[in-house]
């Protein structure tokens, strides 16, 4: 895959967006390109945690208990959880189609929490993700 085309994925994505074109280059480098056949599980619910994973082309599907909950297209996150806490995987996410990947390795991305610009970035990404889990959680108003 082009350089260029993980690079526009990672500058597109809702976690690396907002980082500097030097710090997604120094991210870039750190990772690679993973490919999945349709049907492949690319990480199992209640796993450790390993590998993050940014959709660059095809879908992937969602499931939580056995219960399908979204679908990701380009430019979603798979693990992006995991490369903060290491906890257990949430949720399984399988191949719908095939698929290419950006991955990155959660002690790859460690030592960039160092920088203030990344640091910022994944505490705005878990406000969000929280914010959104608390609004699910206590349903519509009425």
């Amino acid at each position: 895959m082009a350089d260029d085309v993980i690079f526009d994925a990672l500058a597109a994505s809702e976690l690396f967006g907002g980082l500097a074109p030097k710090q997604l280059k120094a991210i870039q480098k750190a990772g690679r390109e993973m490919s999945f056949p349709a049907g492949t599980e690319l990480v199992v619910e209640n796993d450790e945690a390993g590998r993050f994973f940014l959709i660059v082309e095809g879908k992937a599907e969602v499931m939580v208990g056995g219960e399908t909950r979204a679908t990701l297209g380009p430019g979603a996150a798979v693990g992006e959880l995991a490369l903060i806490d290491g906890g257990a995987r949430s949720a399984t996410v399988t191949a719908a189609t095939d698929l290419r990947t950006f991955s990155l390795a959660s002690w790859s991305f460690r030592p960039f929490l160092r920088e203030p610009d990344v640091a910022n970035a994944v505490i705005e990404l878990l406000c969000r993700r929280l914010r959104s889990a608390n609004a699910a959680a206590s349903g519509p108003k009425t």
